[in-house]
């Protein structure tokens, strides 16, 4: 299976084999030019079908050789909720999703493709059943879905990105799965900062922050009155951790890091007031491109003071020792790759 995670700064792409013993077989990462695609909404077809053919290309140690492809849809651009709703047959579930689906989407219902799958009967209430609902617009969907039947793929599924990043990090045993409370993924990207709750086998809550790593740049560019180039490169040196060689630097990117957590507290604040006292937060997750800021886990840290903060995995679920070395990757240099592998995956699961 080839994952493709399209974002505005990039395109990655991951291929897994096997469903026993998931191994990662190549990868490949490409810049995307500026404005190709906006808050993940794809705005030339032709110039992004030739991207990504361009992109695939790159792809090492060996060359793509599948043709089903699982791709992301943007969390800006999505809705995920667990709504509960009155036991029913299939089909008056399916009306009673809309209906309660159009009560909270920030957008309309024509304008939407819908999802939903059944979780369990809700707590305290046999008459009830838990339903996880998502829905992303047409406008985001159609163009994308165009790219990948232009290069002639067989388009398995699209998945909001919250799907891929908790396949990617959480186990896949169901039974272990089902035991997770609480787990709070933070997905750092370019961007945009994703903020999702996984509780007992299903997503509860996401929330998407229109802050991410280029944002912290060029803040630290102002600052410091430095290219976008230099700050880039000093971000990726001194991070937002106290250090002697360059603490001016450092202490911008702490300021803005600081700010960007506490706009990630807010949203989780605001997420809490809406679920269950039981499905509150315990573990936080680093995942993304970003999270390899130095100083990032002791910053969130700080403002998630009684929340242990840990770095997500990437590798979770690859059985990929050997071939890791061979692709001489980190786990840092596969959190960049965490919603691509994430989309990968879906054979294991389906």
């Amino acid at each position: 299976m080839i994952g493709i995670d399209l974002s505005d700064r990039s395109i990655k792409i991951v291929e897994i084999r096997g469903d026993d013993n998931p191994t990662l077989r190549t990868l490949c990462w490409s810049p995307l030019v500026p404005n190709l695609l906006r808050r993940g909404v794809v705005q030339d077809v032709a110039l992004v079908s030739e991207a990504l053919k361009e992109a695939m290309l790159k792809c090492s140690p060996t060359p793509v050789e599948g043709g089903d492809v699982v791709a992301s849809i943007p969390e800006v651009q999505s809705f995920v909720r667990v709504l509960e709703v009155p036991v029913m047959s299939e089909r008056e579930m399916d009306e009673a999703v809309q209906w309660a689906v159009r009560r909270h989407i920030p957008f309309d219902l024509d304008r939407v493709y819908i999802d939903w799958e059944e979780l369990e009967l809700a707590s305290g209430q046999p008459q009830h059943k838990q339903v996880l609902v998502g829905a992303a617009q047409r406008d985001v969907v159609d163009p994308l879905l165009t790219v990948l039947d232009s290069l002639g793929f067989n388009v398995v599924a699209l998945e909001l990105e919250a799907q891929a990043v908790m396949r990617c990090l959480l186990p896949r045993d169901i039974k272990e799965n089902r035991d997770i409370r609480g787990v709070l993924v933070i997905d750092l990207g370019a961007t945009s900062t994703n903020v999702i709750l996984f509780d007992q086998g299903a997503m509860r809550f996401t929330a998407s922050i229109q802050v991410g790593g280029d944002d912290l740049t060029q803040q630290l560019a102002h600052d410091m009155n430095l290219s976008p180039v230099e700050a880039m490169e000093i971000k990726a040196k001194v991070g937002a951790g106290f250090t002697k060689e360059n603490p001016a630097a450092a202490q911008a990117l702490e300021s803005a890091t600081l700010n960007l957590a506490r706009m990630v507290e807010r949203a989780v604040q605001e997420m809490t007031v809406q679920l269950p006292r039981e499905q509150r937060v315990r573990t936080i997750l680093l995942t993304g491109g970003n999270a390899n800021l130095v100083g990032i886990k002791e910053l969130f840290g700080s403002v998630f003071t009684n929340i242990p903060v840990q770095y997500g995995n990437p590798w979770t679920n690859l059985q990929q020792e050997k071939k890791r070395t061979s692709l001489n990757l980190t786990i840092g240099d596969a959190m960049h790759f965490t919603t691509a592998i994430g989309l990968a995956l879906r054979q294991v699961d389906y």
